[in-house]
């Protein structure tokens, strides 16, 4: 049982790595954060980090049409 445990917060961790892979931080870095603290608050981690600087810079861009 404590394998399939480990199994589901690896895939966790990896679903946050993901979502957070167009962030300042990347996926290594909210895969790390999410296997060191917890998925949940690598979660909140992304709700408070920024995108990355090209897609700020699109963002922009498309402000100003």
């Amino acid at each position: 049982m404590p394998v399939v445990t480990v199994f589901l917060y690896v895939i966790a961790c990896v679903i946050c790595g993901l979502m957070g892979r167009k962030t300042a931080f990347g996926f290594l870095g909210h895969f790390l954060l999410a296997l060191v603290v917890t998925p949940i608050i690598d979660a909140l981690a992304q709700l408070a980090g920024r995108p990355r600087r090209e897609i700020r810079e699109q963002i922009d861009k498309m402000s100003e049409k």
